[in-house]
Order: C-alpha cells, then structure tokens, then sequence
C-alpha cells in the first residue's frame, strides 16, 4: 500500500495473529501548510486480514479532568483488546474509551478515527 504522511499521528497497524504497534513513518508538514512542500511517500507490505487504524491528535491528545492525556500507548492497549471484533466494533470501543477517560472534561479537539482492514472479496479459481 502507498501511504504518505502529511502531519498526523503514526498510524497503528495489527498484522494477522499480532498485535497492533505504531508505523513510525516518515512525516511531512501538514498538507497546504507550505506551498510546494510535498508529503514524503513510503509503502506499507499488507497481508490478508491485517488491520490499519488512522486517527487524529483529538484521540492521543484528548484531557481528562486531572489534565493527564489520553495517550498512544492507552489507545494501543485498548484496540489490542479488540482481536477478532469487527473494525465498526473496534472504533466503537476505542472511541467509548476515550470519552470515558475524558469523563466532565471538555473536548478540545476533533477526534477522528478510520479502520481499514484488508480482506479477499472473492475466490480465485
């Protein structure tokens, strides 16, 4: 897969029968933040059944009242529970893990997240 990253977090990838772990890849600024600055491409090996997880600052960056963040390493604890759910179910949990670590405290930023996992549609004869 081509990917590029053009400002966001590292990217969490679960390969089949692993456990998800951040790609450190090769980071560029934002997209439009400097005119001609283009994102730096690199490819990612995918196999059947691996899973992919994207998401904004608002996920590791979000506050609770105490003011302590959310964090990568509580998000990669939380989508390793998901083994064998459903990428809808997996975004669920990690989304309701977040809001009930925020509890009272207010949402400062967005808070996107996408799953993709990599799956065959069709029998090859």
């Amino acid at each position: 897969m081509a990917c590029a990253n053009a400002g966001h977090e590292y990217p969490a990838i679960m390969h089949q029968n692993g456990k998800y772990e951040l790609i450190k890849d090769k980071h560029s600024v934002a997209l439009a933040a400097m005119p001609g600055v283009k994102p730096k491409p690199y490819e990612i090996k995918l196999e059947l059944n691996d899973r992919i997880f994207v998401y904004t600052d608002g996920v590791p960056e979000a506050i609770n009242e105490k003011e302590e963040q959310y964090g990568t390493e509580r998000m990669l604890e939380v989508l390793n529970t998901t083994v064998g759910m459903s990428m809808e179910n997996t975004l669920n949990k990690v989304s309701a893990s977040v809001n009930s670590f925020k509890g009272e405290a207010e949402q400062f930023d967005d808070i996107t997240m996408l799953g993709i996992e990599f799956k065959k549609f069709f029998e090859e004869n």
